[in-house]
């Protein structure tokens, strides 16, 4: 005869057993859905590529409901809307990665890939409810040794129509120095052939206290 204690114990297990067993069930759901997207894409020629994963990703992430890695990866399969004349560059793809990227920062703080898409599309697309240089600086903040990103942050960086913040302007100087310093020089030509005024001004100046041969191939083209 079973005492109430054992009785208790085995619905206790069952129970247990029951929510482990939700739980695997859940988990594996999200994955067998889940594409090949693991990190943000940097040029247009890949961003190309992972949207054309989006629907398995936004499966994904709506069965991970609570999974940041997820939505992040969802919000990756937008970011060809970086670059011009992407085929998405519609007000529905905008507000869809939109709530992509609030679940990610929701969940996932810790992606500095995903400030650094906030960053861009908030500056592309002059989001007024969104400051990309404070975006960008939290990319830093969470990813600063990610060589990856280097390039891409330096390109958001230098399309800001002004580059007024001291912090932001000692970070994207760090990142200039450690290009350089990997001989990522190419990085840098792009980005200031795409900058704005005012990131052609930082770029150059910046420049000009690292490399000044560099600096002035820069200025005249010659690169």
């Amino acid at each position: 005869m079973n005492t109430p204690s054992q009785t208790t114990f085995r619905l206790v297990t069952l129970a247990l057993a029951i929510i482990l067993g939700a739980q695997c069930i859940w988990l594996l759901l999200a994955e067998f859905t889940r594409p090949d997207v693991n990190r943000l894409p940097t040029d247009p020629q890949s961003a190309a590529l992972v949207a054309k994963q989006r629907n398995d990703a936004t499966w994904a992430a709506w069965i991970g409901a609570i999974r940041g890695d997820l939505w992040a990866e969802s919000a990756f399969t937008y970011s060809d809307l970086l670059w011009p004349n992407s085929a998405n560059e519609q007000t529905d793809a905008l507000d869809r990665v939109q709530v992509r990227l609030d679940r990610t920062l929701r969940y996932a703080p810790h992606q500095s890939s995903t400030w650094l898409l906030l960053a861009g599309l908030a500056s592309r697309y002059h989001w007024s409810k969104l400051d990309p240089t404070e975006a960008l600086k939290m990319s830093y903040y969470t990813g600063p040794s990610e060589p990856r990103l280097m390039p891409l942050r330096l390109l958001v960086t230098a399309q800001l129509d002004e580059i007024k913040d001291s912090e932001l302007q000692l970070l994207a100087r760090r990142d200039l120095r450690l290009l350089i310093a990997h001989q990522d020089k190419s990085a840098v030509a792009q980005a200031f052939q795409s900058a704005t005024p005012a990131g052609k001004l930082f770029i150059e100046q910046a420049i000009k206290e690292i490399d000044p041969t560099f600096a002035q191939s820069l200025s005249a083209g010659t690169l």
